[in-house]
């Protein structure tokens, strides 16, 4: 398997391990659905690995296919992660859309000062949007935070 290029699902118990996937780059869909069925329709038809806290799901609906996580710690779920998947963070950090789950683009400082709050607008220097939602994300105090976290919780360092 190449980290780089797995694809992930989380069920609806592992909602908030989805989404720091995501800010790390990884290729992540949340289900919010309910039914199982649905979840592993969409799985197969995506090609994704599925991560779940449901022993049943994982072991016996979805076998060879499926991440059991064990705990109910997120640091201890998303370090594990980041340990059997390991991406080159530095290249894939902030790098998709935390809400469409697509590859962000570079955008011109131009090109984003209408889109940005007046304090940002001296502050920021680099930006980037999503092609589908056309939110736009710039380098402030929430990468260097999201950082700290995971320096301070799982030893990562970005």
């Amino acid at each position: 398997m190449n980290p780089a290029t797995e694809k992930f699902i989380v069920d609806t118990m592992l909602g908030k391990l989805g989404r720091w996937m995501l800010l790390l780059g990884y290729d992540t869909v949340y289900f919010r659905g309910q039914k199982d069925e649905e979840l592993i329709e969409l799985a197969k038809k995506e090609n994704r690995l599925l991560i779940t806290r449901d022993t049943h799901l994982a072991l016996e609906r979805y076998p060879g296919h499926s991440i059991l996580i064990k705990t109910i710690h997120f640091w201890e779920q998303l370090k594990k992660i980041t340990e059997d998947y390991p991406l080159n963070f530095s290249e894939t950090f902030l790098s998709r859309c935390s809400l469409c789950n697509v590859l962000l683009e570079r955008l011109e400082r131009e090109e984003a000062l209408p889109q940005l709050p007046e304090k940002v607008r001296d502050m920021a220097k680099v930006f980037f949007r999503c092609p589908v939602c056309r939110q736009v994300y710039w380098d402030g105090s929430h990468p260097v935070h999201i950082r700290e976290l995971l320096e301070k919780h799982i030893g990562l360092r970005i």
